[in-house]
């Protein structure tokens, strides 16, 4: 198994693992649109990884990179991004540390 597609199967986990406390669809699990963009993202990386053999180490770094921002709740994690991106929402913190969007 390559390094990026063990670094999206984790990140897919993580997701399913945290995701299902802010926004929901089927109660317990993140909206769809973050496993979309979780398979462009590391899809692109794989192919980078896949075509060419000197990008196959920072293509892994990067994947990787990406999903220890997911475990640590950084901004530049995949999920925070998508929070971002969609228009006319806002995401908030709750004290406990939880993150909501209104639309």
């Amino acid at each position: 198994m390559g390094a990026v597609l063990a670094a999206w199967i984790t990140e897919i986990a993580i997701q399913v693992y945290k995701g299902g406390k802010t926004n929901t669809v089927p109660p317990g699990l993140p909206v769809p649109s973050l496993f979309l963009a979780d398979m462009v993202l590391f899809g692109v990386l794989a192919f980078g990884s896949k075509e060419s053999s000197t990008l196959k180490t920072p293509a892994a770094l990067l994947a990787w990179g990406f999903v220890i921002a997911t475990v640590l709740n950084n901004p530049l994690a995949p999920a925070a991004l998508g929070n971002k991106l969609v228009p006319g929402s806002t995401a908030t913190k709750t004290p406990s540390g939880a993150q909501v969007t209104t639309a």
